[in-house]
């Protein structure tokens, strides 16, 4: 879990233009403008949009979200509707700004460069404002100062607005109290669970089921179209000849860079990880540590690592173990500074307490610490000698491209004009399109491509790859379908087994909760089961209850229970059914409430501000009257499927 935590950094960036609001659609409709309908996207109560205003609005939110999302694709965004979000959003942030006309909200030249000069950003190490560097970053994020002031601006006016419809959305003490005392009451509930896996002893599907399952369900056994390739690489990597890289030129290169093989300290760990979002609800937090502390208790008294991580990535608890591996100082990103602080405080074997970083919580063992060093020329050997064969490869790329390409452009067959360069040619396994293999790093591009042609088929041009270059041939394909039944049957059958066993769980569970109608019944259900019987930790109306998952139906009838006592139905889990009934109910603790009364107020005010604004929104959108012009230039509406008619626009 190391790499998530690399990868989990994220890039910091100016806030150039006011964010992308997935607000409530304007109902959109066709008027009668009648100016140069050509350059004309839309009209907003009947002043224009136009297409090259857009068009920029477009591009600068489009190297924001990349800016974010390196891998987003151009199709993610069109299906996503990315094009009718920008255009939604200069809809509301046009209304907006009429508003604040309307009602004398401005921003002024002095407040303009007031909030300018707060943003860390462009300040100097003496936290003052430092002109030049406004310049120099604005430069380097292609923005001139007359754009950023404007966009700035714009954002200013609209927190103005914002601030001045919400002014009169205010929470009373006694309301937070109230809403504080609603979310934090607690329940605690009993419960027997009968899990669907406690009956599957004897249930064998015949093969007139399994295929009626398939059949019934053959969608999810669908198989996307395939092709296999033949290929030659024109990459550094396959083109180097690590065995003409003398030593002589290993050593002079280790010398030349050796800040390049500086070895930073680091710790040896292993960990436990319960993944818990930011905003987990306290119970939740509450269990996993709870969880964590019992498996560090365990690992102190000799248990193996191996053996306390579930089977299952996807166990009900949530839990992830990593075993040993190489932690270097400052290799992770600052989300995850508790976590290396503390990795690298525990002296070696200790087990630390229960850590909390962006991803959830950790439990952490150390192993050995490596101090600070250099790495030999011997640790380091191999890898400077591939890196000055991939050096030199880079020089012949082109030229070795070209030339096999000539020699396929007169006829010769892909493999003996690699061979005639001293290249291998490469053959594949079947891939699909959204799966391609990993190794090669091919472009959506170059994937477009290769599933156009047909079998036997060579590519016009080459393919670009994320280091270089693919020649290729499609050396079969596999059309779009279905796995045959013989290839899924053991899959079906394990299917089969569980659900005809989840529906033995109910339906015991059900008679159960029947026999348990009568005070006598009750008493007998009660002393069957009297060792199968647990009792949960506290949790809240959120519907998560620790050991059973998020059970919202069963959280719902602990809170509408005022008396201990079973209730008179069974509730599906993940796997199971249980029969449960209130245990206790566990006040809103009021010492909690003096530490969180300020944060309390604070956030419910916020929530009302927020609902008010958008009710304010909503009243300012269903009154404008919107006319697109040239719809085309929005692409298909989100939930439209290709090919669908859109409404007419204006011609």
């Amino acid at each position: 879990m190391l790499d998530p935590m690399r990868r989990y950094a994220q890039s910091w960036g100016i806030k150039i233009v006011f964010g992308l609001i997935i607000l409530v659609f304007v109902f959109w409709g066709v008027g009668s403008f009648r100016g140069d309908k050509a350059s004309v996207l839309a009209t907003i109560n009947d002043e224009p949009i136009l297409i090259k205003a857009y068009e920029k609005a477009y591009q600068e939110n489009l190297r924001l979200v990349k800016n974010k999302n390196p891998n987003v694709t151009d199709k993610d965004l069109q299906e996503g509707g990315f094009r009718w979000q920008v255009f939604s959003n200069m809809v509301t942030t046009k209304l907006l700004e009429d508003q604040a006309n309307k009602l004398g909200v401005t921003v002024s030249a002095e407040e303009l460069r007031a909030e300018i000069a707060k943003i860390p950003a462009f300040q100097n190490e003496s936290k003052k404002f430092d002109a030049k560097r406004y310049e120099n970053l604005l430069k380097a994020n292609d923005v001139t100062p007359g754009e950023f002031e404007a966009d700035f601006r714009q954002n200013l006016l609209l927190e103005k607005l914002a601030a001045y419809v919400s002014l009169p959305a205010l929470v009373s003490e006694s309301e937070a109290r109230s809403i504080f005392d609603f979310m934090r009451e607690q329940a605690v509930i009993h419960y027997i669970a009968f899990k669907g896996g406690d009956f599957t002893k004897g249930i064998v599907p015949t093969d007139d089921q399994i295929k009626a399952y398939y059949e019934a369900r053959k969608a999810e056994f669908a198989t996307p179209a395939q092709v296999k390739i033949d290929y030659v690489e024109f990459t550094p990597k396959a083109l180097s000849k690590p065995d003409q890289v003398s030593d002589a030129d290993i050593e002079a290169a280790y010398k030349a860079n050796q800040k390049k093989y500086a070895k930073p300290e680091q710790v040896r760990v292993r960990h436990f990880l319960i993944m818990l979002p930011q905003d987990a609800p306290k119970e939740a937090v509450d269990a996993a540590t709870a969880k964590l502390k019992e498996l560090g208790e365990k690992l102190r008294n000799g248990a193996d690592f191996a053996s306390l991580v579930p089977k299952n990535p996807n166990n009900a608890e949530g839990i992830v173990g990593e075993d040993w591996a190489w932690l270097p100082k400052g290799s992770l990103p600052k989300e995850f500074a508790a976590f290396e602080d503390k990795a690298f405080s525990l002296k070696k074997d200790e087990i630390s307490e229960p850590v909390r970083t962006a991803l959830g919580l950790h439990l952490i063992q150390a192993g050995e610490h490596q101090a600070a060093g250099e790495k030999t020329l011997a640790e380091v050997k191999d890898d400077i000698r591939g890196e000055l064969a991939e050096q030199r490869a880079s020089d012949k790329l082109a030229k070795a491209l070209d030339e096999v390409q000539e020699k396929l452009s007169s006829g010769e067959d892909l493999k003996k004009a690699a061979v005639s360069q001293n290249m291998e040619m490469r053959t594949s396994d079947f891939f699909a399109k959204e799966t391609p293999p990993a190794d090669l790093s091919l472009s959506e591009q170059a994937l477009g491509v290769l599933f156009g042609l047909k079998k036997g088929d060579v590519s016009d041009a080459p393919l670009s790859t994320q280091d270089g270059f693919l020649l290729a041939r499609v050396a079969d394909v596999k059309p779009a379908g279905f796995e045959s039944l013989d290839t899924v049957k053991d899959a079906i059958k394990a299917r089969l087994i569980a659900e005809e066993g989840l529906k033995l769980a109910k339906a015991k569970a059900d008679d159960t909760a029947k026999a348990m109608e009568t005070d006598e019944g009750r008493k007998k259900v009660l002393a069957e089961y009297k060792d199968k019987i647990q009792v949960s930790q506290p949790f809240t109306r959120q519907g998560f209850i620790p050991g059973l998952g998020m059970v919202p139906v069963l959280a719902q009838t602990a809170f509408a229970t005022t008396e201990p006592g079973w209730f008179k139905s069974a509730y599906s889990v993940t796997g199971a059914y249980v029969l449960a009934g209130l245990e206790k109910r566990i006040s809103a603790d009021a010492a909690l409430w003096d530490k969180e009364k300020d944060r309390w107020l604070t956030t419910l005010t916020q929530s009302k501000q927020s609902e008010l604004f958008k009710a304010y929104l909503q009243t300012v959108q269903e009154s404008a009257k919107v006319v697109i012009i040239n719809e085309t230039i929005l692409g298909p509406k989100p939930g439209t499927e290709p090919g669908a008619e859109s409404p007419k626009s204006e011609e």
